[in-house]
């Protein structure tokens, strides 16, 4: 996980956010349904089109969705469906906006507001905070990492916040020095991280706070640049059709093989959350405001 100690640029960015907030005050939004969410990445030329991204999200009864950006084309896709969104400002446009009111209230009128009520937009992703600093005992780094986050909020002054995972996931496929991404070893993490989040549990640090989680991802991209693994997260082939068995109906049926037996063997040994892509969000309980890094 990469680490940033962003305080004071959140600080002064919270303030020019807010009125989005204030724009959602008389709706009844929220800000996650349940504990199950995807991250939906469109760095591919072969996925298909937001509106049978519709139909495959309800196939799935995945109600939880970010998008990496604010795309107009995907916000109108989402109208009226009950899905609930959370968009994301690009990392280019941040230090511009914290350091320019009108820029980020500009923002916010042309990609937010255009799309409310229809569009069930929830939540604003930003860059975010994480200290390593916690005297818990652990036995999964999912958690560990969770409240850290808690810790280093609370040590700043916003101990209400409720963090939330916006990214967590394991590549099906990888180069040879990605021994770890294999399609078992996807299957197995995905399983067992479906069954946690389905426990309605907390961490250590706060167990009555229930842990949520977006997962990464929602298709392989195959138009993202790196090694091999990032173009293959997705628990969705884009056919539409399951990548592998964890549960989830696709759109077409398919010939992916469904271990069960398997997955409940290795998830036996307690290892399965020590994925390598996995980073953390905090979200005010009161705002709803999202912040990742």
């Amino acid at each position: 996980m990469m680490i940033t100690t962003r305080l004071c640029f959140l600080r002064r960015l919270i303030p020019l956010l807010l009125v989005f907030f204030f724009t959602l005050a008389s709706l009844t939004v929220e800000a996650f349904t349940g504990t199950y969410g995807i991250n939906y990445g469109r760095i591919a030329n072969n996925i298909p089109s937001p509106d049978k991204v519709v139909t495959l999200l309800r196939a799935a009864k995945i109600k939880n969705v970010r998008i990496y950006d604010a795309d107009h084309s995907v916000l109108k896709a989402f109208s009226g469906t009950g899905l609930e969104i959370v968009i994301s400002i690009p990392n280019e446009y941040l230090k511009d906006m914290s350091a320019n009111e009108d820029r980020a209230l500009n923002w916010v009128k042309q990609n937010v507001q255009p799309f409310l009520p229809e569009t069930h937009i929830c939540g604003i992703a930003i860059e975010g905070i994480y200290d390593p600093k916690t005297d818990l005992h652990y036995d999964n780094m999912l958690d560990a990492q969770i409240d850290a986050a808690y810790a280093a909020l609370e040590d700043a002054g916003y101990k209400d916040m409720e963090v939330i995972v916006t990214e967590t996931g394991w590549a099906s496929r990888g180069d040879d020095n990605e021994k770890a991404a294999t399609v078992n070893n996807a299957q197995t993490y995905n399983y067992n991280l479906r069954k946690r989040l389905a426990k309605k549990k907390g961490t250590p640090l706060r167990p009555k706070n229930v842990l949520k989680a977006y997962i990464f991802a929602l298709f392989n991209e195959n138009l993202k640049w790196g090694p091999t693994s990032e173009r293959n997260y997705g628990l969705f082939k884009p056919d539409g059709s399951i990548s592998y068995d964890i549960g989830f109906q696709g759109l077409q049926s398919s010939s992916a093989c469904s271990p069960f037996s398997t997955i409940k063997e290795h998830g036996a040994r307690g290892s399965y959350y020590y994925g390598h892509h996995i980073s953390v969000a905090i979200v005010s309980a009161v705002t709803l405001l999202l912040f990742l890094q």
